[in-house]
């Protein structure tokens, strides 16, 4: 029992070692015990054990304007290990790296039409296979995937348990993993924003996430988690109903949801249009344009102020309509919302996110750097 308190003690006394290397850009002996108060023989072997793993490296001296020998530096080895994600879409996917650090180290998209088939599934793996080679990384440095779907996932992200936008219930990461030497994870493609974007900013505080994109997708962060709920459903504020007599129909069966009024595919005619060419002709003033953007703009700020009522926290507008909005379009939307509230507000609480690209991707990525780092 006395070795197992020990080597408990060692273990860590190791993890707050490394830990601190995503405290610090760069770690001498000194900044370790002024930290941990670890002993020199500790402080020493850990450092070891970790040039030894490739977890570090050296990086120099600090220079100092005291008498006597420089301190080594040490930095973390940004390439000591890689996490994957995918986003995967009805007519595409991309696939992104992140560094040890939880930085973005690479990015490919590939044009491929979703079919719930083994074909399929064997296709995309085949594909991030290549991105593996083609972008020189270690598979055996490969922490895992995660895989951003949307729809509702099962609670050890395994399974999805319901999916209306692309028909894929019940599929298990089984399909992926069997082709890959690494483990697979799904993650609900909202929730995968609102992590992105807490990783971002570096949030703490309570908050709600508008993903908008071809859909909506809506996120609530508490106490810096996910809020699933018993059944994994709390946080689907898309499938409010704001008009029930509307004949909006949404994929979910019902009518009138705030989904039918926020997302994208409600702004424009996609068969037609493209956000760029839509926002294009709002920069030259076309007045039929403007006016269907205000509208969109009026039906956002109804949703928000909905929600708001419900969880009065900050909600961060997310995804991808974020690559045209302005602070102008911001200052319309509070303008707007202080119009319509319940109640009058003291202050603003209206923000604009800011992972602008691949937010899925991001976002289902970063709980397994998250995981290897905690598992140290």
């Amino acid at each position: 029992m006395k070795d197992q308190g020990m080597k408990s003690v060692q273990k860590n006394n190791f993890a707050e070692t490394f830990h601190l290397f995503y405290r610090y850009d760069r770690v001498s002996k000194q900044v370790i015990s002024d930290n941990l108060g670890h002993s020199l023989p500790t402080i020493t072997s850990n450092l070891k054990k970790l040039l030894n793993r490739e977890l570090i490296v050296k990086d120099g001296e600090f220079l100092t304007q005291k008498t006597g020998r420089p301190a080594q530096a040490y930095k973390l080895n940004e390439s000591a290990f890689t996490s994957l994600g995918m986003e995967l879409f009805g007519n595409y996917i991309t696939i992104i790296s992140l560094n040890a650090r939880g930085e973005l180290s690479a990015k490919e998209r590939i044009d491929i039409i979703f079919e719930n088939t083994d074909t399929y599934y064997k296709k995309i793996t085949d594909e991030l296979k290549k991105f593996v080679d083609s972008k020189k990384l270690d598979i055996d440095r490969i922490v895992g995937l995660g895989i951003g779907i949307q729809g509702l996932v099962s609670d050890d992200q395994r399974r999805v348990v319901y999916s209306k936008i692309l028909p894929m219930a019940d599929l298990t990461t089984a399909a992926f993993q069997k082709y890959l030497p690494f483990p697979v994870t799904f993650l609900h493609d909202a929730d995968a924003v609102a992590l992105a974007e807490q990783h971002a900013s570096k949030r703490t505080e309570d908050a709600i996430y508008l993903s908008i994109g071809e859909h909506l997708g809506t996120a609530m962060m508490v106490d810096g988690k996910i809020y699933n709920g018993a059944r994994g459903r709390s946080g689907t504020m898309e499938h409010i109903t704001i008009a029930m007599d509307d004949n909006r129909l949404c994929y979910c069966g019902r009518h009138g949801c705030i989904e039918t009024y926020v997302a994208i595919s409600t702004l424009i005619d996609e068969s037609t249009e493209t956000l760029t060419s839509f926002f294009d002709l709002i920069h030259s003033d076309d007045s039929d344009t403007l006016r269907r953007w205000h509208q969109y703009l009026n039906n956002v700020a109804e949703a928000i102020v909905n929600l708001h009522m419900f969880a009065d926290s900050p909600i961060i507008l997310a995804g991808e309509i974020t690559n045209y909005l302005t602070e102008k379009t911001i200052g319309y939307l509070e303008k707007r919302i202080s119009q319509i509230s319940a109640f009058p507000e003291e202050k603003n609480y209206l923000e604009l996110g800011e992972v602008h690209t691949n937010p899925v991707a991001f976002g289902a990525a970063l709980p397994l750097v998250q995981r290897f780092i905690e598992e140290i």
